[in-house]
């Protein structure tokens, strides 16, 4: 082969052998780019994901209460939810701690809804009618009923559902009227069972 020839062929490999080098380095660059994409997007996801399965581990007292005319929420001084309310007469009869067979479907769907709480109280209250250390024991068994269907019928353990009885001691209404008269509809409100998560305060 003639010397110009070979100068040429040198010359050309000289040149190819970086160009080719830089194409290979481009192609790591841009594959590298895309997996870090893929890479903070599966992220992203999974960030997403968390979120929805922290939302679901921590019910809103509130969601509970709009799933069922039987049930209400009582909110504190700042208009922030603090409690879940199912007023005593659908759980119970008058003067009674034992389930009625309809405040089984309401308790039901109150224990769907309830996967992943870590601390639950149910809390017992009672109308100022009769003795006041009645209405306690009243509120107590009323509070004890809730929390043991609700451990014998869901996940929820006894050392998560706390039961409280508070009696007459805590009314959300006026139990007698400005005059004095008796006042049903105030009474009625008082007759409740609360759940609330503490954890949340």
């Amino acid at each position: 082969m003639r010397a110009p020839q070979m100068l040429a062929l040198c010359l050309l490999a000289a040149t190819a052998g970086p160009a080719f080098a830089q194409d290979e380095s481009t192609d790591v660059d841009t594959m590298a780019d895309e997996v870090m994409e893929e890479t903070m997007e599966d992220a992203m996801a999974d960030d997403a994901m968390s979120d929805e399965v922290m939302e679901d581990a921590a019910p809103s007292l509130e969601d509970i209460a709009a799933s069922d005319p039987a049930l209400d929420v009582r909110t504190n001084e700042d208009g922030e939810v603090d409690a879940m309310v199912m007023l005593s007469d659908v759980l119970f009869s008058f003067g009674d701690a034992s389930l009625e067979p309809a405040a089984l479907d309401v308790l039901g769907g109150i224990a769907e809804k309830l996967d992943g709480v870590t601390s639950l109280e149910i809390t017992g209250h009672t109308d100022a009618i009769g003795d006041e250390n009645f209405n306690l024991a009243l509120g107590q068994r009323r509070a004890d009923a809730v929390r043991d269907w609700l451990v014998a019928n869901t996940d929820l353990t006894a050392d998560v559902v706390t039961a409280r009885g508070v009696g007459e001691a805590d009314p959300i209404a006026p139990n007698l009227t400005e005059d004095g008269a008796d006042n049903p509809e105030g009474r009625a409100a008082n007759r409740r069972v609360e759940f609330t998560l503490p954890d949340e305060g």
